[in-house]
């Protein structure tokens, strides 16, 4: 019986060393395919629904200016996401334009870490 037992464990061992041999080798035939479906969703993100590339981040010196803005501008700032931005500019219709940029904190999420990243990529333009 412990012949037997000492057979299969044997078995067992060398299929276990085979596939961890092998896998390797079957894993980097994905990786290909991996690197392109993630270049496709970059490309995704990358591209407005009329197939017009936008940006994700503002380009060295350029501001944003704060009345202007659409949701989606605004995500180009540091720490700004969809929610966020959708509630600078449901401040902004709500208060009417921005006066002055530190107003900014009064927008609800906004501490003053977040201002304090953002303070230097924003404007406010000409207010009527």
């Amino acid at each position: 019986m412990s012949r037997k037992l000492a057979l299969l464990l044997s078995a067992l061992l060398l299929l276990f060393f085979s596939f961890a041999a092998v896998f390797p080798l079957l894993s980097a035939g994905a990786a290909p395919a991996l690197r392109a479906e993630r270049h496709a969703e970059q490309a995704l993100l990358l591209s407005g629904g009329d197939g017009e590339r936008v940006a994700l981040e503002l380009l060295p010196g350029e501001k944003l200016d704060l009345n202007t803005a659409s949701a989606e501008e605004l995500q180009k700032l540091p720490g700004i996401g969809p929610v966020l931005s959708e509630a600078i500019v449901a401040y902004r219709t709500e208060h009417g334009p921005f006066t002055r940029i530190e107003e900014l904190r009064n927008v609800p999420g906004i501490g003053q870490g977040r201002y304090d990243a953002v303070a230097d990529s924003v404007t406010i333009g000409e207010t009527p």
